[in-house]
């Protein structure tokens, strides 16, 4: 009895060490998971900020929206650019992104939903017979009170005229100050601006923003600067065990599958890392293939194209179908959620 009741005891003890040895083992898992949770990975912060710029993207986009300035010019250009940012900064660069460019892309909003009410007074201006009959040339000053609005000197505009012009200012516009300098030539107002160095000098430094930031488009589809966006790669392979001339890939195939992909709306393509321009030649060299007077890899030979996936896909069936019922040549599609496309460079050999 006693030696069973010493066993039983035994056996009590080992569940107890491996019970025991179970909760160690799970807690010290959870103050590792806990340790690392703390110190987020350097590609977890690079995340992070990314979220917070693309909410502050959205938000900007949906101020745009609300002021009903989305569809101008200067409106997209800011906000393309800020979403390249987003997508293409890294670290610093991102951060700086977020709160240089977050505030200039509100400005410029802001900026243009002037610019548009201005147009849209200046247009009730022209429509008030007093103005249309005016003969001589005239300069006066709209006034903006806390929730009036007058001319210096009066008497200019029909009552009526003022009440239209009222309607279209949002309530959070009519701030004490705030005026506009108004000028009847030839029985037309348009708006005068008094000359201000300091102002002048903002407006030259915002259009020449606007004008870097449109050459930088331009050489991003012109090839001259890397782009970024979803689109897929396609990777062409011979015919298993190639013999024959038909059954491998040549210039004239990949020339093909190219032209396919931009009439089907690809923005950018890299062929064999080369980044393709109008200028590119895609040559055979004996068994070798020459893109931008450079060698590139084959079996597969590997194209990258940032557009539609959809699209792009779609565009190749009949030429895929083609190459491989008739020839043997394999075609690989995948869908790309985030491409990247070097920048175009010149062979110095």
């Amino acid at each position: 009895m006693k030696v069973t009741n010493h066993d039983q005891f035994k056996n009590y003890l080992v569940w107890l060490v491996l019970i025991l040895m179970l909760l160690n083992t799970a807690l010290m898992g959870g103050l590792y998971y806990s340790f690392r949770a703390s110190f987020p990975t350097a590609a977890a912060k690079h995340r992070s900020k990314q979220e917070v710029a693309r909410d502050l993207a959205d938000y900007n986009r949906r101020l745009a929206e609300e002021l009903g300035v989305l569809e101008r010019n200067a409106v997209k250009e800011a906000l393309a650019g800020f979403n390249y940012d987003i997508e293409v900064f890294t670290g610093d660069k991102l951060t700086n992104a977020i709160l240089d460019q977050g505030r200039r892309v509100q400005e410029i909003i802001l900026r243009e939903a002037d610019l548009m009410l201005t147009d849209q007074i200046i247009a009730v201006l022209n429509s008030d017979r007093r103005v249309q009959q005016c003969e001589e040339q005239l300069r006066f000053s709209l006034h903006f009170s806390e929730d009036d609005l007058f001319t210096i000197p009066g008497d200019i505009l029909s009552l009526a005229t003022i009440e239209k012009i009222k309607k279209l200012i949002p309530r959070d516009r009519f701030t004490e100050g705030w005026r506009l300098e108004i000028e009847i030539v030839n029985g037309e107002a348009r708006q005068t601006v008094p000359y201000n160095l300091e102002k002048r000098l903002e407006a030259l430094n915002e259009e020449l923003d606007a004008t870097r930031l449109k050459l930088h488009e331009l050489k991003v589809e012109a090839g001259l600067a890397e782009m970024t966006g979803e689109g897929i790669t396609v990777e062409l392979y011979d015919e298993f065990g190639a013999t024959t001339s038909s059954s491998i890939i040549h210039d004239a195939d990949i020339r093909d599958v190219i032209n396919e992909l931009f009439s089907s709306g690809a923005k950018g393509i890299c062929l064999g890392g080369q980044r393709l321009i109008v200028t590119s030649a895609v040559r055979c060299s004996g068994s070798l293939i020459k893109v931008n007077d450079r060698l590139i890899t084959v079996n597969p030979v590997v194209i990258e194209a940032i557009g539609d996936p959809d699209l792009l896909i779609s565009g190749l069936d009949i030429i895929k179908n083609n190459m491989e019922l008739n020839r043997g040549i394999r075609f690989k599609i995948t869908r790309e959620p985030m491409l990247k496309l070097p920048a175009y460079t010149r062979n110095s050999e």
